[in-house]
């Protein structure tokens, strides 16, 4: 009876020994299973955002169009251009109505000034210096190379043409290129458009080569325009007038011509 029981015993233990060593290779299959599972599975690419159905509208407006200021000038602002080109050497002409006047007088796209002058007082040596900041010419002598340099009198009632500069026109302080114009200055001044100029005088079988507005006035007793003729500064008197010299070829900004 015991050799039984110890028989059944020792078969008991062989079979839990049995059932332990099946339960112990299950989970190894199964981790070896799913390590080998996880190796083969291809590698996952990610998903991009689909794309913005309105991309224009993220895009950043232009920035807006800044014109030139064309606001009406002031005595102060003209006194200090003058006194940029001329330093003291001449003054404006306060016996004069009006003595300033703006346009775009070369047709450059921006503002210029034209200013009624007077030498100031013992100032005519600095007038006349060999190297002036200003072109001077006379309006009464013939364009041309050979003529003599002209010289300023201490009675001389002056124009000056101060063109402007980039935006901020003749105000800017790199605005320094200016005509000195003698016997140019008359009664009446304004300023006319140079297509309003063109339009009034289209019956004219001749005209001069507009580049932007002029100044209508009185000069020795004749109406006539002063204009800029492309390298300096002319008179036109439409009952004299008999057209324009040939011109020299001069590079510079670009500019309109009506």
């Amino acid at each position: 009876m015991r050799q039984s029981i110890v028989h059944q015993t020792q078969s008991l233990r062989v079979s839990a020994r049995g059932s332990l060593s099946v339960q112990l290779y299950l989970v190894v299959l199964v981790a070896v299973c799913s390590f080998v599972s996880g190796c083969d599975q291809p590698e996952q690419q990610p998903i991009e955002a689909p794309p913005s159905a309105h991309p224009a509208q993220a895009a950043q407006a232009p920035e807006p169009v800044h014109l030139p200021n064309l606001s009406q000038p002031k005595l102060l602002e003209v006194q200090e251009a003058v006194k940029r080109v001329f330093k003291d050497a001449a003054v404006i002409d306060a016996s004069r109505d009006p003595n300033f006047m703006a346009g775009d007088f070369n047709g450059d796209f921006s503002q210029d000034i034209a200013v009624v002058l007077t030498v100031a007082p013992g100032k005519q040596a600095e007038m006349n210096q060999e190297f002036p900041a200003w072109i001077l010419r006379d309006l009464l002598a013939p364009g041309s190379p050979e003529m003599k340099r002209p010289r300023v009198e201490d009675s001389d009632v002056l124009l000056a043409v101060i063109h402007g500069y980039g935006a901020n026109d003749w105000r800017d302080p790199q605005a320094t290129q200016t005509y000195l114009l003698k016997n140019a200055v008359g009664s009446r001044m304004e300023v006319h458009g140079g297509k309003e100029f063109v339009a009034a005088n289209s019956e004219k079988k001749k005209l001069p080569r507009v580049h932007g507005d002029l100044i209508a006035e009185v000069l020795r007793g004749s109406s006539g325009y002063l204009y800029y003729a492309g390298e300096t500064y002319a008179w036109y008197d439409p009952k004299t007038f008999k057209g324009e010299p040939p011109r020299r070829f001069v590079h510079s900004r670009r500019a309109r011509i009506y």
